[in-house]
């Protein structure tokens, strides 16, 4: 029998296992000519969250732009789940799935609280780059440690993220 094809979505218990990286409330400036919010600010929503998750990580900006370091998004396969409109509260949160020395996958979901779902999924493959050379480089040790750390706590929830295939670290 052929697969529905609809994503797998862990439950809002489930999800607030994991840290909370934005909270927003959807203003009228974000909604579209069909009453919902538009494609573009899902997409600052997910670098919003993104920003507090790699805080969680260890590897926010500042600590990065210290380094000469910055953080390059080389892929993103995003599923729209359910409307989120107006005056909707949505928390962001996310889970490290997988990485390697230059590179992570991460995933994140869109929780709409107001309506009690899952509105949006974000899959996300990142490399750390070196802002000198231009160029994809190893995260520093450190920040490798508290990634693993990190991972080593998501991988011991009892529930698995749901991923693509699309998305290989």
């Amino acid at each position: 029998m052929a697969s529905s094809g609809a994503p797998i979505v862990p439950t809002l218990d489930q999800l607030r296992q994991l840290p909370l990286c934005h909270r927003e409330t959807i203003p009228y400036d974000y909604i579209d000519a069909y009453g919902h919010m538009n494609v573009r600010f899902y997409f600052a929503l997910w670098e919003k969250a993104a920003h507090g998750f790699m805080q969680y990580l260890g590897a926010d900006v500042h600590t990065m732009l210290e380094q000469n370091r910055g953080n390059w998004v080389l892929r993103q396969v995003v599923d729209y789940l359910a409307e989120v409109r107006e005056g909707d509260s949505v928390a962001v949160y996310g889970r490290i799935v997988g990485r390697t020395p230059k590179r992570l996958h991460n995933k994140y979901w869109m929780a709409n609280e107001t309506r009690g779902n899952v509105a949006a999924t974000s899959e996300v493959l990142v490399t750390c780059a070196d802002l000198k050379a231009r160029r994809t480089a190893p995260f520093p040790d450190a920040m490798g440690a508290t990634m693993d750390a990190r991972l080593a706590e998501h991988r011991a929830l009892t529930w698995d993220a749901p991923v693509s295939g699309a998305i290989q670290a």
